[in-house]
């Protein structure tokens, strides 16, 4: 498990997840971009952070080599029925996709979507936490929406014990 502070608020990421993004690795020349959202729950002692869960890529997303685009209706759905059976436990709590790069850099265009998400995506949690996987290693962001900033807070090797 991942586990970083930020804000005083810690934020978990089971090892799961991680698993999940290095398998969706770009790591040959045909291989597109993939992603979804990152799914987990708020603690109700000190609102920590787990994310435990995340949606893959679904029929209508658009895939190509350097871009993702989540196709909003499929993801929600299975966001929805996720909610109903945790017994409305879990929620979104932010997005992942890759990069075909050894080390993922943030594009401009990501750091506008993230920004978007953070202004206009409904859920109890003041942050989103984005992941962008690499080749060989990955990164995490937090996004405060109080502050509207968003700030790397790890970065990770695939081969590394999580």
């Amino acid at each position: 498990m991942i586990s970083v502070e930020y804000e005083n608020v810690v934020i978990e990421i089971e090892e799961q997840v991680i698993k999940v993004i290095q398998n969706m690795r770009q790591d040959g020349p045909t291989n597109n971009e993939s992603g979804g959202m990152l799914i987990g729950s708020i603690l109700t002692d000190n609102n920590d952070i787990v994310i435990r869960d995340y949606t893959l890529p679904q029929k209508g997303d658009y895939q190509s080599r350097y871009r993702f685009i989540r196709k909003k209706k499929s993801h929600n759905t299975l966001l929805q029925k996720k909610w109903e059976e945790s017994n409305k436990t879990v929620m979104y709590l932010g997005e992942w996709h890759t990069h075909p790069e050894m080390a993922p850099h943030y594009s401009q265009q990501d750091i506008r979507n993230w920004k978007k998400l953070l202004n206009k995506s409904n859920t109890f949690s003041d942050y989103l936490v984005f992941i962008i996987g690499g080749i060989n290693f990955y990164k995490v962001w937090i996004g405060c929406r109080k502050k509207g900033d968003i700030v790397l807070v790890y970065k990770g090797a695939y081969n590394e014990n999580i």
